[in-house]
């Protein structure tokens, strides 16, 4: 694997974990207005909308679009599930706690990748995993409610960094032939929102509050949150490995540690941030000692 290749895809995916982690502290102040369905289907069906001008904008896309949406179907419904659990899992957990539990991927994807024939994990992959969820943990100790017991609401989250461990090694065996990274991830868009309204069509009257915090949500997770980062994990996660993509998405709590103490005021103490050198340094760790031994 190209090792320019390699950096220019890591450096995308590491830009997927900032918006993921700015999600966390928006959908958990969206959750005070809406429902989970009603945030995910609206959410989904905005970045349908958004993205279906770059689908029509290219005939590759439009060709390849047909052949795709069975692999896009299959992605978006174990994607949408991952959505789905976490939404319902910030009605009531902390959004710095959720993307803790959510990250938790860290560790699944390479436990289950051999079942995905999507490689053995090293050594390394496994050591940075054990340093990143030890941070991760130590991120979250001083959190206001991290101490009490857990609740459904850390289930539904636990399902979440579960399905998006599978949704990864997924995505890795799609990737393995070249793909149209538009029509690959317009199905996927297309697939969770259909989804979605199928859902929120069976959940009675439909109210719309939109104020400036839930249009805000809705805007930054459809554009930059859906539409954006399904591009680009679709275009770049190929160039790497699924133990690296899960290790760089550890990055996510610690983006949404930060935003969540700017917009919701959570706070993280000493150990917290102490956690936080954790995660960086396993993702710096493996990126340095990597490709010296690619070199």
């Amino acid at each position: 694997m190209h090792a320019d290749s390699r950096l220019r895809a890591d450096l995308a995916l590491v830009l997927v974990a900032v918006f993921w982690g700015v999600t966390f502290p928006l959908i958990r102040g969206a959750m005070e207005e809406l429902s989970p369905v009603q945030f995910v289907a609206w959410r989904f069906s905005l970045a349908a909308v958004a993205f279906l001008p770059l689908l029509l904008g290219s005939t590759e896309a439009r060709r390849a679009l047909p052949a795709l949406l069975p692999a896009g179907f299959l992605l978006g419904s174990i994607a949408g599930l991952s959505y789905f659990t976490q939404t319902w899992g910030l009605q009531t957990v902390p959004a710095g706690r959720a993307a803790f539990i959510t990250a938790l991927n860290v560790v699944i994807v390479p436990l289950l990748a051999p079942l995905f024939r999507a490689g053995r994990p090293q050594p390394l992959d496994f050591a940075a995993a054990l340093v990143a969820t030890g941070g991760l943990y130590l991120m979250t100790v001083g959190q206001e409610g991290f101490g009490s017991a857990l609740g459904m609401g850390d289930f539904w989250v636990l399902v979440c960094a579960t399905s998006y461990a599978v949704y990864i090694l997924v995505l890795q065996r799609v990737l393995a032939r070249p793909r149209n990274a538009v029509a690959l991830a317009f199905a996927q868009i297309g697939a969770i929102a259909l989804l979605a309204d199928i859902a929120l069509a069976g959940t009675g009257p439909i109210r719309i509050p939109l104020t400036a915090w839930v249009l805000g949500a809705l805007l930054f997770c459809a554009m930059l949150a859906t539409v954006a980062t399904f591009w680009l994990q679709a275009r770049f996660q190929g160039h790497t490995t699924a133990q690296r993509v899960a290790l760089i998405f550890a990055l996510e709590p610690v983006f949404a540690t930060l935003f969540a103490w700017w917009l919701l005021g959570e706070t993280m103490g000493l150990i917290g941030m102490f956690g936080a050198v954790l995660v960086l340094g396993a993702v710096l760790g493996v990126e340095l000692l990597g490709a010296r031994d690619s070199a």
